[in-house]
């Protein structure tokens, strides 16, 4: 087990963040090229993962579960649509399970890459 200082917890996120980004990319692109599925499974829950962790880091709290960071984000609008937006990837990965088309999961997924690409060149 490693021990974190709190002061340490931050830059642990934003390194943790720019990797899972780069390599949600790349299992989206993968998807784009083999038609699989279960890559754009794991590009979205990868970035679901970067949104929480971003959420955290801009509330400057650490959470252990999803309902926490729901009432952490509950009165910022913006906050609130995106954790739900990427919790569609995140629960399409766990129950392996299509709740509307595919290409509608490629639009939340490009929608919540863009912003989380624009957000981490600006941290």
């Amino acid at each position: 087990m490693v021990i974190v200082r709190r002061t340490e917890w931050r830059t642990i996120f934003k390194e943790d963040m720019k990797q899972k980004l780069k390599e949600s990319k790349k299992e989206f692109d993968r998807y784009k090229s083999t038609g699989k599925i279960v890559y754009l499974q794991q590009a979205g829950n990868k970035l679901f993962s970067v949104v929480e962790n971003w959420l955290m880091v801009k509330h400057n709290v650490r959470v252990i579960s999803y309902q926490e960071l729901c009432r952490v984000v509950s009165k910022n609008k913006y906050d609130r649509y995106l954790l739900s937006k990427a919790a569609q990837l995140h629960y399409f990965y766990y129950e392996n399970k299509l709740r509307g088309e595919a290409e509608e999961f490629e639009d939340i997924y490009t929608e919540i890459y863009d912003k989380m690409k624009n957000r981490m060149e600006n941290l």
